[in-house]
Protein backbone atom coordinates (compact mmCIF):
# COMPACT_ATOMS: atom_id res chain seq x y z
CA UNK A 1 0.00 0.00 0.00
CA UNK A 2 1.12 3.55 -0.51
CA UNK A 3 0.37 6.27 1.25
CA UNK A 4 -0.57 9.46 -0.65
CA UNK A 5 -2.13 12.23 -0.43
CA UNK A 6 -5.57 11.67 -1.79
CA UNK A 7 -5.64 8.34 -0.40
CA UNK A 8 -5.49 10.10 2.91
CA UNK A 9 -7.59 12.61 2.16
CA UNK A 10 -10.42 10.65 0.64
CA UNK A 11 -10.18 8.58 3.84
CA UNK A 12 -10.10 11.24 7.13
CA UNK A 13 -12.97 13.23 8.42
CA UNK A 14 -13.32 16.54 6.67
CA UNK A 15 -14.93 18.42 10.00
CA UNK A 16 -13.42 19.05 12.90
CA UNK A 17 -14.83 16.17 15.22
CA UNK A 18 -16.19 18.33 17.79
CA UNK A 19 -16.98 22.32 18.20
CA UNK A 20 -14.54 24.17 19.72
CA UNK A 21 -16.93 25.42 22.31
CA UNK A 22 -16.62 21.44 23.72
CA UNK A 23 -13.21 21.03 23.42
CA UNK A 24 -11.64 23.11 26.04
CA UNK A 25 -9.71 20.58 28.27
CA UNK A 26 -9.13 18.94 25.25
CA UNK A 27 -5.67 18.44 23.04
CA UNK A 28 -4.67 18.38 19.02
CA UNK A 29 -1.69 16.95 17.84
CA UNK A 30 -0.04 17.47 14.52
CA UNK A 31 -0.03 14.32 12.09
CA UNK A 32 2.11 15.99 9.63
CA UNK A 33 3.40 13.52 6.67
CA UNK A 34 6.26 15.81 4.09
CA UNK A 35 7.64 14.34 1.04
CA UNK A 36 5.86 13.45 -1.95
CA UNK A 37 8.66 10.79 -3.01
CA UNK A 38 9.17 9.34 0.24
CA UNK A 39 6.24 10.18 2.71
CA UNK A 40 7.36 10.57 6.27
CA UNK A 41 6.23 11.33 9.57
CA UNK A 42 7.21 14.18 11.46
CA UNK A 43 8.11 13.08 15.36
CA UNK A 44 9.23 14.70 18.57
CA UNK A 45 11.28 12.96 21.41
CA UNK A 46 10.59 14.49 24.79
CA UNK A 47 13.09 15.68 26.75
CA UNK A 48 15.15 13.47 29.86
CA UNK A 49 14.16 15.31 32.69
CA UNK A 50 10.49 15.49 32.21
CA UNK A 51 8.45 14.10 35.07
CA UNK A 52 5.91 12.55 32.51
CA UNK A 53 7.11 11.13 29.29
CA UNK A 54 10.46 11.43 29.59
CA UNK A 55 12.39 10.80 26.33
CA UNK A 56 8.91 9.32 24.41
CA UNK A 57 8.58 9.64 21.53
CA UNK A 58 5.41 11.94 20.35
CA UNK A 59 3.69 13.69 18.09
CA UNK A 60 3.97 17.56 17.95
CA UNK A 61 0.50 19.01 20.27
CA UNK A 62 -1.04 20.13 23.47
CA UNK A 63 -3.78 21.38 24.91
CA UNK A 64 -6.50 23.58 23.64
CA UNK A 65 -5.90 27.42 24.90
CA UNK A 66 -7.90 30.25 24.95
CA UNK A 67 -6.52 31.75 22.23
CA UNK A 68 -6.56 29.01 19.62
CA UNK A 69 -9.67 29.42 17.42
CA UNK A 70 -10.26 25.77 16.26
CA UNK A 71 -8.39 22.10 16.87
CA UNK A 72 -6.36 22.94 13.79
CA UNK A 73 -4.73 26.37 14.79
CA UNK A 74 -3.88 24.08 18.81
CA UNK A 75 -1.96 21.88 16.19
CA UNK A 76 -0.11 24.46 14.16
CA UNK A 77 0.64 26.58 16.99
CA UNK A 78 1.87 23.79 18.93
CA UNK A 79 3.99 22.51 16.10
CA UNK A 80 5.61 25.56 15.31
CA UNK A 81 6.29 25.89 19.33
CA UNK A 82 7.96 22.24 19.39
CA UNK A 83 9.70 22.04 16.16
CA UNK A 84 9.82 25.36 14.29
CA UNK A 85 7.42 23.61 11.48
CA UNK A 86 5.33 26.50 10.30
CA UNK A 87 2.21 25.05 8.27
CA UNK A 88 -1.27 26.35 7.32
CA UNK A 89 -4.68 25.51 6.97
CA UNK A 90 -4.19 24.55 3.25
CA UNK A 91 -2.08 21.83 4.17
CA UNK A 92 -4.74 20.28 5.96
CA UNK A 93 -5.93 16.89 4.60
CA UNK A 94 -8.58 16.64 7.91
CA UNK A 95 -8.83 14.43 10.94
CA UNK A 96 -8.51 11.21 12.82
CA UNK A 97 -11.31 10.09 15.43
CA UNK A 98 -10.76 11.57 18.85
CA UNK A 99 -8.78 8.86 21.27
CA UNK A 100 -8.35 9.17 24.75
CA UNK A 101 -5.17 9.57 26.49
CA UNK A 102 -4.17 7.46 29.73
CA UNK A 103 -5.03 10.33 31.77
CA UNK A 104 -8.68 10.63 29.98
CA UNK A 105 -7.87 13.91 27.77
CA UNK A 106 -9.38 13.99 24.29
CA UNK A 107 -6.88 14.34 22.01
CA UNK A 108 -7.53 15.13 18.56
CA UNK A 109 -4.95 14.08 15.47
CA UNK A 110 -5.57 16.76 12.76
CA UNK A 111 -3.66 15.41 9.71
CA UNK A 112 -1.47 17.58 7.75
CA UNK A 113 0.75 17.35 4.32
CA UNK A 114 3.74 18.66 2.85
CA UNK A 115 5.17 17.93 -0.85
CA UNK A 116 8.17 19.09 0.10
CA UNK A 117 10.25 17.47 2.94
CA UNK A 118 10.01 18.77 6.36
CA UNK A 119 13.68 19.02 8.55
CA UNK A 120 12.08 20.35 11.94
CA UNK A 121 14.44 21.05 15.38
CA UNK A 122 13.19 21.55 18.84
CA UNK A 123 12.23 24.69 19.51
CA UNK A 124 10.76 24.28 23.57
CA UNK A 125 13.22 22.47 26.55
CA UNK A 126 10.34 19.60 26.53
CA UNK A 127 11.63 18.85 23.20
CA UNK A 128 14.60 16.92 23.01
CA UNK A 129 14.94 15.89 19.25
CA UNK A 130 12.47 16.08 16.06
CA UNK A 131 12.80 12.91 13.87
CA UNK A 132 11.13 12.30 10.12
CA UNK A 133 10.37 8.42 9.91
CA UNK A 134 9.35 6.97 6.19
CA UNK A 135 5.67 5.90 6.17
CA UNK A 136 7.17 3.00 4.50
CA UNK A 137 8.81 1.80 7.32
CA UNK A 138 5.66 1.24 9.31
CA UNK A 139 4.13 -0.89 6.90
CA UNK A 140 7.53 -2.82 6.11
CA UNK A 141 7.82 -3.62 10.11
CA UNK A 142 4.53 -5.12 11.84
CA UNK A 143 4.57 -3.54 15.28
CA UNK A 144 4.86 -5.54 18.35
CA UNK A 145 2.08 -5.78 20.81
CA UNK A 146 1.92 -5.85 24.53
CA UNK A 147 -1.03 -5.55 26.71
CA UNK A 148 -1.46 -2.29 28.55
CA UNK A 149 -3.32 -2.73 32.20
CA UNK A 150 -3.11 0.93 32.09
CA UNK A 151 -5.97 1.52 30.17
CA UNK A 152 -9.18 -0.11 31.21
CA UNK A 153 -10.63 -2.11 29.81
CA UNK A 154 -6.87 -3.37 28.96
CA UNK A 155 -5.76 -3.31 25.53
CA UNK A 156 -3.36 -4.15 22.82
CA UNK A 157 -0.30 -1.53 22.47
CA UNK A 158 1.28 -1.31 19.15
CA UNK A 159 5.45 -0.83 19.36
CA UNK A 160 7.82 -0.09 16.64
CA UNK A 161 11.11 0.87 16.70
CA UNK A 162 13.01 2.85 13.84
CA UNK A 163 16.61 3.52 14.65
CA UNK A 164 17.10 3.79 17.77
CA UNK A 165 13.81 5.24 18.49
CA UNK A 166 10.71 3.31 19.92
CA UNK A 167 7.18 4.20 18.83
CA UNK A 168 4.95 3.59 21.09
CA UNK A 169 1.99 4.80 23.67
CA UNK A 170 -0.70 7.10 22.40
CA UNK A 171 1.70 7.90 19.64
CA UNK A 172 1.68 4.52 18.44
CA UNK A 173 -2.46 3.65 18.95
CA UNK A 174 -2.75 7.20 16.91
CA UNK A 175 -0.35 5.98 14.25
CA UNK A 176 -2.09 2.37 14.10
CA UNK A 177 -5.70 3.96 13.94
CA UNK A 178 -4.26 6.37 10.70
CA UNK A 179 -3.23 2.75 9.10
CA UNK A 180 -6.68 1.47 9.95
CA UNK A 181 -8.90 4.34 8.44
CA UNK A 182 -6.46 4.68 5.30
CA UNK A 183 -6.33 0.80 4.40
CA UNK A 184 -7.69 -2.26 6.10
CA UNK A 185 -3.91 -2.74 6.61
CA UNK A 186 -2.06 -6.09 7.39
CA UNK A 187 -0.21 -4.73 10.61
CA UNK A 188 -3.61 -4.84 12.49
CA UNK A 189 -5.19 -7.80 11.50
CA UNK A 190 -2.25 -9.85 13.17
CA UNK A 191 -3.25 -8.73 16.41
CA UNK A 192 -3.02 -11.11 19.53
CA UNK A 193 -6.02 -12.23 21.51
CA UNK A 194 -7.05 -10.44 24.74
CA UNK A 195 -5.85 -12.94 27.20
Amino acid sequence: MQVTKQRVRSNLLDKEPAPLAMCRGYAAVAFVISDVNSPSLTLCVKAPHLRKHAGEVSLPGGKVESSDNSLMSTALRELKEETGLRLTAQHSLGYLNPIKSLYQLSVIPCVFWSDDLLIGEPREQEIARVFSMPMEAFLSQPPTFEVSRHRSPAVWMPRWRYNDEEIWGLTALIIQEFFQIISADRMIVNRPSMP
